[in-house]
C-alpha cells in the first residue's frame, strides 16, 4: 500500500539504494510493517467502528485504497506524514536501524 519499494527518493533519503537486493527488501518489509501498524493506530482515531468492520473485510489492495481514500479526504497526506516521519525516525536512528 505504500510502495516504498518502488519510491527511490525515500529509498536514497534512508540511505539504501544501493544496498544488495536481499537487505533492502529485509529493510523495506520492516518499514512496510511499520508504516501499516502507524497507519491502523491513525485510522482507529479516523474511523467508525462500523467503518472499520466494513474496511477489514476489504481484501484487495487496490480496493483498500480506494476505499480509504473515499471515506478520509487527507489519507494520501495521512501515508506521506507517516512515511516522513518513519524517515526522520530511521535517519535519527540510522546506526542502529541499518548499521550505517
Amino acid at each position: 500500500m505504500f510502495g516504498i519499494a518502488d519510491n527511490q527518493e525515500f529509498l536514497t533519503a534512508i540511505g539504501i539504494a544501493d544496498a544488495s537486493e536481499e537487505t533492502k527488501n529485509q529493510l523495506i518489509a520492516g518499514i512496510e510493517t511499520l508504516a501499516e501498524q502507524r497507519l491502523v493506530t491513525a485510522l482507529s482515531d479516523r474511523l467508525t467502528d462500523a467503518e472499520a468492520e466494513e474496511f477489514g473485510k476489504i481484501t484487495d489492495e487496490q480496493q483498500a485504497r480506494d476505499w480509504l481514500m473515499a471515506k478520509i479526504p487527507d489519507f494520501q497526506d495521512m501515508v506521506a506524514n507517516i512515511l516522513a516521519d518513519i524517515k526522520n525516525d530511521i535517519l535519527l536512528h540510522k546506526a542502529e536501524v541499518i548499521g550505517a
